[in-house]
């Protein structure tokens, strides 16, 4: 199956229909969207599409990008583009076969529901633990599902038992795509183009074999130092990670419906290999990830960020927008954010993850978070720093005291507030969009209506905690006297400690500076 020429991609259209199409079609201004049963498969042919984007055509600068933009991708050139990379477009039993090990794999056959990450794992089985996730779902799939699934298990390859490389980013990396806030009104191939980077070298022939990693013998692991980095591979593979090795198998097929799509199929693929010890990646920096490093070390490495327990929340927004910096890390946005050409319509971020425990997939989360154009970033960043640090510290106060109002010895208590943490991050978050709004156009605050905005924020935030509190802890209308006057005297502390936070202070002078400046 040549992936360039064969109808295996399913998209849907601005008239809502359905259909599946060769990447050569890529460009129809009718196409809106791919069209994937599963929410991590969509996220992961969006990065596959980019990646064919910025191998291929990706333009020379900031002005042939917005060329593009405005004209389209010329599809004479897009052809001849895909021409060129079709012997690493082949998906099949012939070799070499896209993101299948180049060597056959001498082991024993296994079920191709390994593709899928939240598939049970082999001792989840054993140990009979499928209770939420269970075993035989996904037993057969047709090759358009399989070309997909194997995407998506390459790229964001978890931890999977002595020699199971994850990805290139690590296990379960957080994806941060551009999207326009209207994605309505453009062409997928628009929504596309707004994640490829300018690029003034274009790769060669010669050089496939080190962008696309199933070209050439695997490069193995199996001793320690024979790793692969941007030294020594294209940086164009940070896009077509193969830390897997995977071979499909082509002659134990089956007839019958794809467990993924449903469609029906003549040969449906049931079976794969796996083995240990392939390729292991140090160095990278994916060009879609954002990034933290910590700073007790000068020389520590930066990371991927991973997907978290309860998803984002607009804590985390400043790192995946901006260049940040606390007392532990610095993150930087993905490169694509940071390279992001100005004065476009208005664009916002797709976020998404696997949250991964090793090699258990606990749950997949998707935000879409603003993306905003300011005229001082670094302005903006030390105004929403402190914005956080005083909600943080709100939010500490607001555990420590609703532990003391639910036990008589809190200090010899446990308490899991995991939930609570949740919730209040995502129950604050209107009243933080407003502000993060406001502050982008005006983060130097001349504005009167921008000063007022920060005390209406503070206001709203103690309102928050005392109402948490008061939810949290006045549940039994029938608590003993006793019980009563420990939670009253917590809730009292509670609102004598935020009025005397020292972040409170610093954050309610942000406005009161600004009001003297303009004087």
């Amino acid at each position: 199956m040549d992936l360039t020429t064969e109808g295996w991609l399913p998209v849907i259209t601005q008239n809502n229909i359905r259909l599946k199409i060769p990447l050569t079609n890529l460009l129809d201004d009718n196409i809106v969207d791919v069209s994937y049963p599963r929410a991590d498969f969509q996220g992961a042919a969006w990065q596959m599409l980019i990646g064919l984007l910025q191998t291929t055509v990706a333009p020379e600068d900031e002005p042939a990008w917005r060329e593009v933009w405005k004209n389209g991708i010329d599809k004479q050139a897009w052809h001849q583009a895909l021409s060129a990379i079709a012997p690493a477009m082949q998906f099949g039993a012939e070799k070499p076969a896209f993101l299948q090990s180049f060597e056959r794999l001498e082991t024993e056959n296994s079920s191709v529901a390994g593709l899928l990450i939240d598939a049970p794992g082999g001792n989840t089985l054993k140990l009979n633990k499928d209770h939420f996730v269970k075993r035989h779902v996904g037993q057969q799939f047709c090759p358009h599902c399989a070309v997909i699934a194997l995407f998506a298990v390459q790229t964001n390859s978890p931890a999977g038992g002595a020699g199971y490389r994850v990805g290139l980013r690590g296990g379960g990396p957080l994806t941060t795509l551009i999207v326009p806030q209207q994605e309505r009104d453009f062409p997928l191939w628009k929504k596309l183009w707004l994640n490829v980077i300018p690029d003034d070298t274009r790769p060669t022939p010669s050089q496939y074999a080190t962008i696309f990693p199933w070209l050439a013998p695997t490069k193995t692991s199996e001793k320690a130092g024979n790793i692969v980095t941007p030294d020594n591979a294209h940086e164009l593979q940070a896009y077509w990670g193969m830390p897997r090795r995977i071979e499909l198998d082509f002659e134990s097929t089956v007839e019958g419906s794809c467990d993924l799509c449903g469609e029906q199929h003549p040969a449906l693929l049931r079976e794969m290999r796996t083995k240990n010890y392939g390729v292991q990646y140090d160095g990278w920096r994916h060009p879609l990830s954002p990034y933290r490093q910590a700073l007790k070390e000068q020389t520590a490495p930066w990371l991927a960020l991973k997907g978290q327990p309860g998803g984002l929340s607009y804590k985390d927004w400043l790192g995946l927008t901006l260049n940040s910096e606390d007392k532990f890390n610095r993150t930087q946005p993905a490169r694509v954010v940071q390279m992001l050409p100005r004065r476009l319509p208005a664009t916002g971020l797709w976020c998404f993850a696997w949250d991964m425990d090793n090699a258990k997939a606990r749950c997949w989360y998707q935000h879409r978070i603003p993306l905003v154009n300011t005229p001082d970033e670094k302005l903006l960043s030390s105004v929403m720093q402190q914005t956080l640090q005083l909600t943080g510290d709100a939010l500490r106060l607001l555990k420590q005291w609703l532990k003391a109002a639910w036990f008589p010895t809190p200090s010899e208590a446990k308490a899991d507030f995991s939930l609570i943490e949740i919730a209040f991050w995502q129950e604050t978050e209107p009243a933080f969009r407003r502000l993060f709004e406001t502050l982008a156009n005006d983060p130097a605050r001349e504005n009167l209506l921008t000063r007022d905005a920060l005390r209406e924020w503070e206001e709203r935030l103690h309102h928050d905690v005392i109402n948490f509190f008061d939810r949290e802890v006045f549940t039994d209308p029938e608590c003993d006297d006793g019980t009563l006057l420990r939670q009253l005297a917590a809730r009292s502390k509670l609102d004598r400690d935020y009025d005397k936070l020292k972040t409170r202070t610093q954050f309610l002078d942000l406005a009161k500076e600004a009001e003297e400046q303009n004087a």
